[in-house]
């Protein structure tokens, strides 16, 4: 998590974003969630939570695409991760919940 947190720092500033622009940890973690969540839903095939959560990130997160890169890298190590580990999918009523969680953190965190 740390690479990726460093990654993103890079990216923006080489992308001349200003900091006025540049995310907090706490939004960060919060996408990065929405990612985990979304690995685990794509390897599982929860579609009506994968287009859930990207919804929410589209209602609620600024328009850069920094963020976008950052869900996406999150999605996709989550997603390796899960079929690296063999993991089973989490049945889907627990995997809502955790989704609820998981939305309910971006809407605080990227409140307007």
């Amino acid at each position: 998590m740390k690479n990726m947190k460093l990654l993103f720092i890079l990216i923006v500033a080489l992308s001349g974003v200003s900091s006025a622009h540049a995310a907090t940890e706490s939004q960060l973690n919060a996408i990065a969630k929405m990612g985990e969540l979304n690995g685990v839903a794509l390897h599982c095939r929860y579609m009506d939570q994968m287009q859930r959560i990207k919804m929410t990130l589209v209602l609620h997160l600024p328009k850069q695409r920094e963020l976008g890169d950052w869900f996406e890298s999150a999605t996709s190590s989550s997603f390796m991760d899960f079929m690296t580990k063999n993991s089973a999918c989490p049945g889907a009523l627990p995997f809502t919940e955790q989704v609820d969680v998981a939305v309910k953190g971006i809407e605080k965190t990227f409140k307007q």
